[in-house]
């Protein structure tokens, strides 16, 4: 078996002329474990099969997005609660023409990815994972082996040449419109998932923590920086054991620190998944 190395190198190789050094945007080149740029700019391939392409003055340590979220997160998307989206999203790839590259922004640890990733049709697709937190990375890295490359890497100056991605994927994360206009084939699709306002609304309900911002504005900005050519809805509601409940609390950035015992018997998975194009 190859080492986690190996695997990301054999991935490059295949995706050669794609990434760009994020310090003076020339193409990167694999020199044995490390990727150049032709102004000497270095960066090496961790044992663990992860890249951090970032500028010095833009590496620091995550303290929210830590391992032990990250590790609750998995357990967490490990349960039933995202099968539904998983396939919804899996579907919506399968019905594209092509889907060699395609681009997570936001991936976190990368376990959405794996499991929409061993619902596609096409195994030849190339899956890049793009994340600031480096904790999360680590954990991604533990997918490289199908087609799969980790990078530590800001999402407004995303490392990649222009018009390189057919499938950009941003599930419940933050966005840079401007840098999927850049990134996105012709033909391309961005898929958006964003929260319903009774997203997890009997964890926020227990936190006393506020709503999520109001569903319309964020449907209107939508609207307003993209063509949105589908639009569809998860409203679901799961039993809740202890084991999950536990997971849950951990993996919240907004429940760290708080010591509340808390007797949730469900929880509530409500989605918007856009299928959108760049209004140019």
């Amino acid at each position: 078996m190859l080492k986690k190395q190996d695997y990301v190198i054999e991935n490059i190789q295949a995706l050669k002329d794609l990434l760009m050094c994020p310090i003076c945007n020339a193409t990167l080149y694999l020199d044995n474990m490390s990727l150049k740029c032709p102004n000497n700019h270095c960066f090496d391939i961790s044992r663990k099969g992860c890249l951090t392409l970032l500028k010095n003055n833009q590496k620091r340590t995550e303290k929210v997005y830590d391992f032990l979220l990250f590790n609750n997160r998995i357990s967490f998307i490990n349960g039933p609660f995202y099968e539904k989206m998983h396939k919804v999203i899996a579907d919506i790839i399968n019905k594209q023409k092509t889907s060699k590259i395609i681009l997570d922004m936001g991936c976190g640890d990368g376990t959405h990815d794996y499991k929409i990733f061993n619902l596609l049709n096409n195994k030849e697709s190339y899956l890049i994972g793009i994340d600031l937190a480096k904790d999360g990375i680590d954990y991604f890295s533990n997918y490289v082996s199908n087609h799969f490359v980790p990078i530590v890497a800001d999402l407004n100056h995303v490392p990649i040449l222009d018009k390189k991605v057919d499938i950009i994927l941003n599930i419940l994360s933050p966005s840079s419109e401007k840098e999927m206009t850049r990134l996105l084939k012709s033909g391309g699709i961005i898929i958006k998932v964003t929260p319903k306002k009774d997203y997890l609304k009997e964890l926020r309900e227990a936190l006393n923590i506020k709503n999520y911002e109001n569903e319309e504005i964020i449907e209107q900005n939508i609207y307003n920086h993209y063509d949105v050519k589908n639009k569809l809805e998860i409203n679901e509601v799961y039993e809740l054991d202890h084991n999950y409940l536990d997971n849950l609390l951990k993996m919240t950035p907004l429940s760290k620190n708080k010591n509340t015992i808390l007797n949730i018997k469900s929880i509530t998975i409500a989605l918007n998944i856009y299928v959108l194009t760049p209004k140019y």
